[in-house]
């Protein structure tokens, strides 16, 4: 029962004693934070022959490309590189891990002339070129960089860091290709790159994501997008994932308030108080089970929870929260993730004559995003909606005014009037109805007899 339209209103928070917390406010979208970049320093595996390995570096994925080692490579801080080039132009790929869709990043690397024993002069004295792209789904998709290292003498390396490509992001997980450029298809030489750093200034949380529409999960082995059922189906088995929580895109909130039991409205002259118990129940959401609904077409029920339906997955999302908490060891914990919250208050609600009373109740939730995690190749973006275990819920009586149409309830005559009520009856006792046979109260049929008996009181039978 809605009260939007009432014209006063006294809220009073049942159980006063009780003290709310306000939960942590997750970090702006102005802070610019660190992007993780899976071996950034193309260090692994680490070479020990001085020629270079037509192998991309652990981590990435490319075509055309050579690992350069350290004495080869030749940069001042003793880095390993990657070399755009095998035997033609060659491509370098790699994805920016927990960048969301709407995140401004600027990437940052260092790049050389190649060091390769076949390089020409003519090859490395003008520089070497090679683009940057991030590309995106949409329309706004940005235009390929253009870059060119300094130039150098044949065989000599000349690196020069701080090279830099910012974007906004056109999709989550944004993948960041180098290409090179050089005109030779068939050379060996090509640019160097080595000592990929990259920051963000995150999108804002997406506060307004509905809990029965959340974002889809995202799904990828390697670099490349894969149907989140695959993943899925890797990780539910023991131990087989890590979920790690995104702190920036979770948060704890109070859901809108709705009402719970029923509703008191007092047509009399006096106040009417009752105690009565109040109960309601707090539901799980989570975008693995709408995707498997709404996508795959599967016959899941959204209001079965994660550990009922994906009970691994659900164990290594408690685990991966716990976690997050300061619990490293996962050990038993005030904080624990809830899948699902039945709660049930007995409360002494008083109502004043002329105006109706009700409960609302506004549940504390946490809504948790991270990432399922199977190395090495596969990563599975997932949301959680949950009832909250670090906070209560809170409990509202309110009152107010009568609506017109209760007020005019308030004065129709009542429904038992007449015996019976023929107006609304069934058909059985609605008038003309031979079956019924319905009389009025005062009145008897005319042709019953009339027997007379007197009535000796027990006790006065006893003494006789």
């Amino acid at each position: 029962m809605s009260r939007r339209h009432a014209r006063r209103c006294m809220t009073a928070l049942l159980g006063g004693s009780l003290v709310f917390i306000a939960p942590p406010v997750p970090a702006t979208a102005a802070e610019e934070v660190a992007v993780p970049i899976a071996n950034a320093d193309v260090a692994e595996p680490e070479l020990t022959t001085a020629t270079p390995a037509t192998k991309t570096p652990d981590r990435w994925t490319g075509a055309q490309v050579q690992h350069f080692p350290k004495g080869l490579a030749g940069h001042p801080d003793g880095l390993q590189a990657v070399s755009l080039n095998q035997t033609g132009p060659g491509t370098l790929t790699t994805r920016l891990w927990r960048v969301q869709k709407g995140s401004k990043v600027t990437l940052n690397w260092d790049d050389s002339p190649s060091t390769h024993a076949d390089c020409k002069q003519n090859e490395v004295g003008d520089g070497q070129r090679y683009e940057v792209v991030a590309p995106g789904a949409g329309p706004n998709s940005p235009a390929p960089v253009p870059f060119t290292t300094k130039g150098t003498d044949k065989g000599k390396a000349n690196w020069q860091s701080g090279r830099s490509y910012s974007f906004t992001a056109e999709e989550s997980n944004p993948k960041v290709t180098f290409t090179s450029k050089q005109p030779d298809k068939a050379s060996k030489c090509g640019p160097l790159l080595t000592r990929f750093r990259a920051q963000q200034e995150p999108a804002p949380v997406p506060y307004k994501d509905k809990k029965p529409q959340l974002p889809l999960p995202q799904a990828y082995k390697n670099h490349e997008p894969v149907p989140p059922k695959d993943v899925v189906t890797a990780c539910n088995s023991a131990d087989a994932c890590r979920f790690e929580k995104d702190e920036r895109y979770s948060f704890q909130y109070y859901d809108r308030p709705r009402m719970v039991g029923q509703a008191y409205i007092n047509c009399t002259r006096n106040a009417v108080t009752d105690d009565r118990p109040v109960e309601w129940q707090e539901y799980p959401y989570d975008n693995l089970t709408q995707y498997f609904v709404d996508v795959e077409k599967k016959p899941l029920n959204p209001r079965q929870p994660l550990n009922e339906s994906l009970k691994e997955i659900a164990v290594q999302i408690a685990g991966g929260f716990t976690r997050a908490d300061g619990n490293p060891l996962e050990m038993a914990t005030t904080n624990p993730l809830l899948w699902n919250r039945k709660e049930q208050r007995k409360l002494a609600v008083t109502v004043q004559p002329g105006e109706v009373s009700w409960i609302e109740v506004q549940p504390a939730r946490e809504r948790i995003t991270g990432t399922l995690v199977k190395t090495p190749d596969l990563r599975l973006d997932v949301t959680v909606d949950i009832p909250s275990g670090a906070f209560g819920d809170r409990f509202y009586q309110r009152t107010g005014p009568l609506s017109k149409v209760e007020l005019a309830r308030c004065a129709d005559a009542r429904y038992n009037a007449r015996t019976p009520d023929e107006t609304i009856g069934a058909p059985t006792l609605r008038a003309g109805n031979p079956v019924a046979g319905l009389l009025p109260v005062a009145a008897r049929p005319s042709d019953a007899g009339t027997r007379v008996r007197p009535v000796t009181p027990v006790a006065e039978s006893r003494t006789r």
